[in-house]
């Protein structure tokens, strides 16, 4: 992919983010054919906005089918959050749980195993806001919805959980409501069972950045499904032996 194509495909999603206007596809030229070309559209993006990236979503069980976007800073918020319903409309939620690097990682640290993983991170449960520069999420192929951040509008996170690490996260039952409706009652729903294996699959993949600096946050992907909230509602989540999160969305 030439380096003219990134460029547009970077220029148009961020004119989609700022204008409020949804894409309805990206020009045949400056599609994505491969994970590393997304990847390059992703930083084109951030650099476009001049954005720090103080945390990423992963997702893959291996090094080598690692997949991960940044999260952008202006849209980190901690517990509770609040995200005016016209900047991200999709109204997508997911309860996660992410890690918080104690120390910096560096590309000296692909060899990282998953004890000294969890010696050098704390778990934080957040809750992911999901959102599109497309028109339609659903029928946008995947690589186009990598290249758009794999459509993470925000993130929430709470307070470390200090003893985290001695619960099963295999087994976490979270439920999760809008108002006062339960919408989602589970245990263990993530899709890749521990949510350390993406985590760490994304430190050793041969394509990461080569530095992530101390408290970057890494959220391992959603336990509840992707789930919808409505303009006006408050969403919820709470997680058995933590306590709750929670983000609302004025109208």
């Amino acid at each position: 992919m030439q380096a003219s194509a990134i460029t547009e495909a970077a220029q148009l999603l961020v004119a989609a983010r700022r204008e409020a206007r949804p894409l309805k596809e990206l020009p045949p030229a400056s599609q994505p054919a491969s994970f590393a070309e997304a990847a390059a559209i992703q930083d084109a993006i951030v650099a476009l906005l001049g954005e720090t990236v103080p945390a990423y979503k992963v997702a893959g069980l291996t090094p080598e089918a690692s997949l991960w976007s940044p999260i952008l800073g202006s849209t980190i918020q901690a517990n509770p959050g609040r995200f005016a319903t016209s900047l991200v409309p999709l109204l997508g939620i997911e309860a996660e749980i992410a890690y918080r690097l104690k120390d910096d990682v560096t590309a000296a640290d692909r060899g990282m195993t998953m004890a000294e993983l969890d010696a050098r991170t704390i778990i934080v449960p957040t809750i992911e806001v999901v959102d599109t520069r497309f028109v339609s999420y659903d029928q946008t192929p995947v690589l186009h919805r990598a290249a758009d951040f794999m459509s993470n509008g925000g993130l929430v996170y709470g307070e470390p959980w200090a003893d985290g690490g001695k619960q099963d996260l295999t087994q976490l039952a979270i439920k999760l409501y809008a108002g006062d409706k339960l919408i989602c009652d589970t245990v263990g729903g993530l899709v890749a069972k521990d949510p350390r294996i993406p985590t760490l699959a994304f430190i050793q993949a041969p394509g990461r950045p080569d530095f992530l600096p101390a408290g970057t946050l890494i959220t391992a992907g959603s336990y509840t499904g992707l789930l919808y909230a409505k303009p006006g509602d408050k969403v919820t989540a709470r997680f058995a032996g933590y306590g709750e999160l929670s983000v609302s969305f004025p109208a």
